[in-house]
């Protein structure tokens, strides 16, 4: 099924606008990325952990970031309140994940430095933003360090190797 309008109209929002696409980044050292469950979704459990501990609170989810940008003349105020609209429409495959990879691409592609990362369960290929397109986009950011580096060669094994339940996490310092 083809893309539907509103999905075409972010895509082509951000190809037109280059300084948008490089304002989808956070400070050097500050990229925090997740996917799947652990007790409970991970974005859920890292909302949760910002408000209590000082180290995960000074990095920024995609969705901190997306929030911030402004989208002037558009329907949504934010880049966040336009993806949030995506994800309500059918089939979710062919919009909104299509929408959040070209997001988290972006967002990966402007990591700087050492990358963070709370990895859960049901982590495939198929069906998550970080094993589709956030993985394979740090692999080839020249600008992570090495300690990102082999954290996602784990990643890459385990995506490899089909093992759904990575269950891993690191915090940079």
């Amino acid at each position: 099924m083809p893309l539907l309008p509103p999905t075409k109209d972010l895509l082509s929002f951000l190809q037109k606008n280059p300084t948008i696409r490089a304002r989808i980044a956070a400070p050097p050292n500050a990229t925090l990325l997740y996917a799947g469950n652990f007790i409970k979704p991970i974005w859920i459990e890292l909302e949760q952990l910002k408000l209590t501990n000082p180290n995960v609170a000074s990095k920024q989810l995609l969705p901190d970031v997306l929030a911030k940008i402004q989208t002037p003349g558009r329907a949504h105020p934010t880049l966040l309140a336009w993806i949030k609209a995506l994800d309500s429409l059918q089939p979710w495959k062919e919009n909104g994940f299509i929408a959040w990879r070209a997001l988290s691409g972006i967002y990966a592609s402007n990591a700087i430095g050492t990358v963070s990362f709370c990895i859960g369960s049901r982590i495939t290929r198929n069906d998550k933003v970080f094993a589709a397109t956030e993985l394979p986009v740090l692999l080839r950011n020249p600008n992570v360090d090495i300690l990102t580096k082999d954290i996602l060669g784990y990643y890459q094994r385990c995506v490899q190797n089909g093992q759904s339940a990575v269950n891993f996490g690191f915090i940079g310092g």
